[in-house]
């Protein structure tokens, strides 16, 4: 049985991609019969289905924004991270990266994940005459990488993570130099993996699994920073969603 290494944490669902799923057509689309564009069509660099693209992409970003307008622009837990005064967000619209950083002591710990991870879940599909529940149960699992430097200290130790029903599940721990562990991308994975990555953790003793989930704990890895993590995903992944449809359709419509 995996490690669960933390306290469990409830978790509300998805309701971004359930809406979005609840208003995706319920028949496949069939494609436009393929009609000879004009000449000037041609020179002007647009097509007879532009208009249409842009108008079904305007009436979507009229209708996000229709209803991000009923939710303040910094929500409650962004809020209520910012007066701990503990974690500190990292976050660059339209990239898909977050990273949440603080100090232990003489500790810096970074825990980065990447909103891309809601993109794998996938609403449940509700029979012909079954009673549709609230709210579908939404993502459960936000792959995160811990990586904890010490001042004084050549090497950085690495803690692969997920969110779960318990709040997280470590899933490996490895020891590297400080400059491999921060570097990012299928490079840097790639050249990690060719370094041994220590046992499974779930092989561990049970004792030593116990006593990591104690130390991340205390260092504020815990069921409230899982739960922020995929509120955060959710809260983010809509706001970029929204400046791609108006980005999309300013190209568009040019």
């Amino acid at each position: 049985m995996s490690f669960r290494a933390l306290k469990p944490v409830l978790r509300a669902s998805s309701n971004l991609v359930a809406r979005r799923a609840a208003r995706a057509p319920a028949v496949a689309v069939r494609p436009l019969a393929a009609r000879p564009f004009s000449l000037s069509a041609r020179r002007m660099g647009s097509g007879e289905t532009d208009s249409t693209l842009a108008s079904a992409l305007a009436a979507e970003h009229k209708f996000e924004l229709e209803n991000a307008g009923q939710l303040p622009e910094v929500p409650a837990f962004v809020e209520n991270l910012k007066t701990q005064g503990i974690w500190e967000v990292q976050d660059i619209p339209g990239e898909d990266d977050v990273t949440l950083t603080r100090k232990f002591g003489n500790e810096t710990l970074k825990l980065t994940f990447q909103i891309s991870d809601l993109d794998s879940f996938e609403p449940p599909i509700i029979e012909e005459g079954a009673v549709e529940e609230a709210e579908p149960a939404g993502p459960t699992s936000i792959a995160c990488s811990l990586v904890i430097t010490k001042s004084a200290t050549p090497g950085s130790l690495m803690v692969d993570l997920e969110t779960c029903d318990e709040g997280f599940e470590i899933t490996n721990i490895a020891v590297y130099e400080k400059a491999l562990a921060e570097r990012k991308g299928a490079e840097g994975d790639w050249e990690r993996r060719s370094k041994y990555m220590g046992p499974q953790f779930d092989h561990l003793d049970q004792a030593v699994q116990e006593a990591f989930g104690a130390y991340l704990a205390e260092r504020g890895v815990d069921e409230a920073l899982a739960d922020f993590v995929l509120s955060y995903c959710e809260h983010k992944e809509q706001k970029d969603y929204v400046s791609w449809l108006d980005q999309v359709r300013g190209f568009v419509e040019q």
